[in-house]
């Protein structure tokens, strides 16, 4: 009999599996973040924090997108 169908219980996929999970709310997290930023640009008048903490915000969300799709592949 094959019980390869059974490698679903295996604890290491359900690690990875929710490791995919934690980092695809972390890449919603910093969306939600790039959004309260672009708020408060609007709001507070600082020309110069603005732009750099847009800028920040976007590399985060470039970095995030970038964890999340390199968990993909090596997980």
């Amino acid at each position: 009999m094959d019980f390869s169908f059974l490698s679903f219980l295996n604890p290491s996929f359900w690690i990875k599996i929710i490791t995919i999970i934690a980092i695809f709310f972390y890449v919603i997290f910093t969306l939600v973040v790039f959004t309260q930023v672009k708020v408060m640009g609007q709001i507070l008048s600082l020309p110069h924090a603005d732009i750099i903490l847009k800028t920040i915000s976007v590399i985060n969300i470039i970095l995030g997108i970038s964890l999340f799709l390199i968990a993909i592949v090596i997980l």
